[in-house]
């Protein structure tokens, strides 16, 4: 198959063209498109995001982009978790940068599964090996697959919503930043609070 074509799903106008066929399923295509890159690592979750709240607003673009983004990288998960977690334990022993990665999601449990989630540019898919390889609990993964991606999610979208408004109006941009580390240090609490951060068992 000739490269262009994947090549053009990296692309804004490729996915306007179909959104423009698809978006009249609602919420579910809104779901859907934010459920892919969790399958898909190469494609960009932002561009997914940015989409929709082009098409929905920000409020449901968020929400929708939420919702997909959560229960894709949830099923990879449970999946990793059923079959994957012996061919995967023969990985980390032949990678020694995965036996570290492991070493510190072993030490810092949900802490560590949270933060890498908060960064908007972490393969879901990377997460979800480590959960599963580690053998962190699903109550703690789902907790900070939930929070960590509520604030992830609400820095693409900022990003996507004011990247002109930004730029005319730096504050836009200093106040969505406050407010991207105040939900951060909340989410974190609540975590320590539950005690299921700072340890897998």
């Amino acid at each position: 198959m000739d490269i262009s074509f994947f090549q053009s799903l990296l692309e804004m106008e490729t996915w306007m063209e179909i959104s423009e066929k698809f978006s009249y399923f609602g919420p579910f295509y809104g779901i859907s498109i934010a459920m892919l890159e969790s399958f898909f690592p190469p494609l960009p979750l932002a561009l997914f995001v940015t989409l929709n709240v082009m098409i929905f607003g920000p409020v449901f673009g968020y929400l929708y982009s939420w919702i997909g983004t959560c229960l894709g990288s949830g099923i990879v998960y449970l999946v990793l978790t059923k079959y994957g977690r012996r061919r995967f334990s023969k990985i980390e022993l032949k990678y020694q940068w995965m036996s570290n990665a492991s070493h510190w999601v072993n030490e810092k449990g949900g802490l560590a599964i949270f933060t890498l989630l908060c960064f908007p540019f972490t393969p879901s898919i990377a997460v979800a090996v480590l959960a599963a390889l580690t053998g962190i609990k699903k109550r703690t993964y789902f907790k900070a697959l939930i929070f960590g991606k509520m604030i992830m999610v609400f820095i693409l979208s900022t990003i996507g919503y004011n990247i002109h408004a930004a730029m005319e109006y730096p504050i836009r941009l200093i106040w969505a930043l406050i407010i991207v580390v105040g939900v951060y240090l909340l989410g974190k609490k609540f975590l320590d609070k539950h005690v299921m951060c700072l340890s897998k068992k």
